[in-house]
């Protein structure tokens, strides 16, 4: 799977932020959907503050004023409850690095991954990006077309409810694309 195409997809449904926000699930996050699962997973990222390096308790304070915010606002209304911010180039690799881990695991989950095609694995991997693996294995009428190459069949089952129209026919469209 090309990254070069499935991180700039991601971006534009997922979007991109320099600081800690609440996830559509709840999860405090950074960047494009990457989950800091706890405080201490904060502190193991780069934050500044106005060009210096963020403090451990500032990293801290951040984290549990974003973790107590209400869920569900949109990622800017999140802003102003923290100081701690990313640089560009650190959400880059972030992102990177989360798209090699994450194919790998839908590789250990989807034992045909790599024979699929490309478009295939895209709609996949951007499910599963959005659902967590756990939540793509539940589309059991989805797999059971992508693993029969039935990929007409996955497009007409790969609709995911509570996310924007726009991006479930795009994930359809990558099935099709697969079919050829």
């Amino acid at each position: 799977m090309d990254p070069s195409l499935v991180i700039p997809r991601l971006g534009s449904f997922e979007g991109c932020e320099p600081y800690m926000y609440l996830c559509t699930g709840g999860k405090v996050t950074i960047g494009v959907g990457h989950a800091i699962e706890t405080p201490a997973l904060a502190l193991t990222l780069r934050w500044s503050i106005d060009g210096r390096p963020a403090t451990t308790a500032e990293i801290q304070t951040d984290y549990a004023s974003v973790a107590a915010a209400q869920k569900g606002l949109v990622a800017t209304a999140y802003a102003p409850l923290t100081e701690c911010r990313m640089a560009a180039s650190d959400i880059d690799a972030l992102i990177a690095a989360d798209v090699t881990s994450f194919e790998t695991s839908l590789a250990a989950a989807l034992p045909k991954w790599n024979t699929y095609p490309e478009p295939a694995q895209e709609a996949l991997f951007d499910m599963a990006f959005n659902l967590g693996i756990g939540g793509l294995m539940k589309f059991h009428n989805m797999l059971v077309a992508v693993n029969a190459g039935q990929w007409d069949a996955a497009a007409a089952q790969c609709h995911r409810q509570g996310i924007g129209e726009a991006r479930n026919q795009q994930t359809a469209a990558l099935f099709l694309q697969a079919a050829g």
